[in-house]
């Protein structure tokens, strides 16, 4: 009878409307969370075929959606380690359980106990270890590689000396050396210009390294002969204290798993320089090795001028980039030095660029990079599976997972100290608070309606 289905279809059209109201009760109560997505109800309707000339009422059902791959606006805050995501992108984040998961709630904090950076939701942020700032190994399609981002892994850590850039002019009107120069190590040895730059070794010692610039041979174009200078680097520690010259130096340490240096000289070059721009045209590396030898084109990245700086107690020689090294009409002036590598020391506060680099800044301001974020997204956002604590589990629907650093495969930017706030708008819940309740009571009248008929329907028989 169809009677009996008004009811059940009063039925479902109650629970369809309950449900709309507690997506809209959701919704409001997260309207300031962050990284909240807001969820709707959307109904579908069920038809029964009652045949020809008949009608029998159907029901409807709700279907549960979220508005995931809808940006929420951004809030700027005053926390360095808030991040939100500027287009497409999730973080990575895991769970106490291990349970891996993406979110986009980025107001994270350091746990006290564990160290990790959390979000509000208690997830671990996670990221690729970054090895003296090397671009990570990705997992395209996976969450390999990564670990949850620690502060504490980052106090009292030492980082050697492995690569620097080394950027001067000298000056073009220098007189040439017409004795001993520093690669020969002699009491008598003469030199045009010496600075002092500091590495690290592989426990984080301090290694200041003398770098010695001479002049060897001038500009001549009767000849014709180019300008050409000879960079040498000592250990300072090895200089003899009871002469009064800056020379000779005594033999390092050897480096570690090395063999003993033959003399003190840690690393030796003879650069020509072209004429007409002022460029290195060509390095001569004699010490410790010739595979940076032969002409030098700064357009070409392949074609450096490196030192290869054999630092003492290290497993890693440090490459100096001296490249963009210049002669011109002016002073020597040092123009950029910058060297990577610390001494053990305590975290002082943490930067993260807008790139995704996380570096730790110790009390002597030295920063060192620890670790990537990457950015993770899949075909369908809104098929991603909502699980507690603002967080989403990936599904068949949603499709495969890809990883990418920010700002590539179509990932978006991130922005450093802010949050991306819900997406939630309050006038809008509002009104669809009223529609829905206006609707479960037209229902419900409905199935009022077929109650009181059914009741006068058994009532004939009386």
């Amino acid at each position: 009878m169809s009677l009996y289905n008004v009811l059940r279809t009063g039925v479902s059209g109650m629970e369809a409307q309950s449900y709309k109201l507690a997506t809209v009760a959701d919704n409001i109560a997260n309207a300031n969370t962050v990284g909240y997505k807001r969820a709707d109800a959307e109904f579908s309707s069920l038809i029964l075929d009652a045949g020809p000339g008949s009608y029998s009422s159907g029901a409807v059902t709700a279907n549960i959606n979220y508005e995931i791959s809808r940006e929420g606006p951004l809030s700027y805050t005053l926390s360095k380690t808030d991040i939100a995501v500027q287009g497409e992108g999730f973080f990575v984040v895991e769970g106490d359980n291990g349970g891996r998961f993406l979110t986009r709630a980025g107001s994270f904090v350091i746990d006290g106990q564990s160290g990790n950076l959390v979000n509000t939701g208690g997830f671990a942020l996670l990221g690729f270890p970054s090895v003296a700032g090397e671009e990570p190994v990705i997992t395209l399609n996976g969450t390999a590689g990564l670990e949850p981002v620690n502060i504490d892994y980052m106090n009292m850590r030492a980082t050697p000396s492995t690569s620097g850039t080394y950027r001067a002019n000298l000056e073009l009107d220098a007189e040439v050396a017409t004795g001993d120069t520093p690669s020969a190590n002699a009491v008598t040895s003469e030199h045009t210009v010496k600075s002092s730059i500091v590495a690290y070794n592989d426990l984080g010692g301090e290694v200041t390294l003398d770098v010695y610039w001479t002049k060897v041979q001038e500009y001549d174009p009767s000849v014709p002969q180019s300008a050409q200078w000879e960079v040498v680097v000592f250990d300072k520690s090895t200089a003899d204290p009871s002469v009064t010259t800056d020379f000779p130096y005594t033999n390092p340490n050897p480096p570690i798993g090395g063999a003993t240096p033959a003399n003190p000289i840690l690393a030796q070059a003879t650069l020509t320089f072209d004429e007409s721009t002022g460029l290195i045209s060509n390095v001569n590396s004699t010490v410790p090795a010739t595979a940076y030898s032969g002409p030098v084109n700064s357009i070409d990245p392949a074609q450096q001028a490196i030192l290869e700086v054999q630092l003492p107690d290290s497993s890693a020689p440090l490459m100096l980039n001296i490249t963009d090294t210049t002669q011109l009409a002016a002073d020597f002036e040092p123009l950029e030095i910058a060297i990577n590598g610390n001494a053990p020391a305590t975290v002082q506060d943490v930067s993260i660029s807008d790139d995704g680099r996380i570096s730790a800044i110790y009390e002597d301001g030295t920063q060192v990079e620890f670790y990537r974020l990457p950015l993770a997204n899949v075909p369908s956002p809104d098929q991603l599976d909502p699980r507690p604590g603002n967080v989403y589990g990936v599904t068949v629907q949603s499709g495969d997972l890809r990883i990418a650093l920010p700002n590539d495969a179509g990932n978006g930017s991130l922005v450093i100290g802010a949050i991306e706030q819900s997406n939630v708008d309050l006038a809008n819940e509002l009104t669809g608070m009223i529609i829905a309740q206006r609707a479960y009571t037209a229902n419900s009248k409905s199935f009022q309606t077929g109650n009181e008929l059914l009741e006068v329907l058994v009532n004939l028989k009386r």
